[in-house]
């Protein structure tokens, strides 16, 4: 995969994001496209890292690691809950805005590493 893929790839991850945020701000309460959305970036880097790690002959978790794949998880767990509407409680739509953004916010960031360093690859 070279950097015209990734970039590609990340461009329509924020138009995703930025539908997302219209689609909400349009509906004047909180849509389901954002916990969909939020499950999808979730399996996706869960899904890259378990089919990277084994790959790394000796790897041990360091602790921003764990940080990361738990907080993941709970994202992913609370847009189940928000999804199957389980609970329907202020605090599922809070965690799911705040993973929202940060996975906006983590998105635009590699976009602009990507197009300020060229690559070959990504790893």
């Amino acid at each position: 995969m070279n950097d015209t893929h990734i970039i590609t790839v990340l461009i329509i991850i924020i138009i995703c994001h930025i539908a997302a945020i219209i689609v909400t701000y349009k509906k004047k309460k909180s849509a389901l496209i954002i916990p969909y959305l939020n499950m999808a970036i979730v399996i996706g880097i869960l899904g890259f890292g378990t089919i990277t790690i084994p790959n790394i002959k000796a790897h041990h978790f360091e602790l921003i690691e764990l940080i990361v794949i738990g907080f993941e998880s709970c994202i992913l767990l609370f847009a189940f809950f928000a999804i199957f509407d389980v609970f329907n409680k202020t605090y599922v739509k809070v965690v799911n805005f705040i993973g929202f953004g940060l996975h906006l916010l983590a998105t635009i960031g590699l976009f602009y590493y990507m197009v300020a360093f060229k690559f070959d690859s990504l790893y």
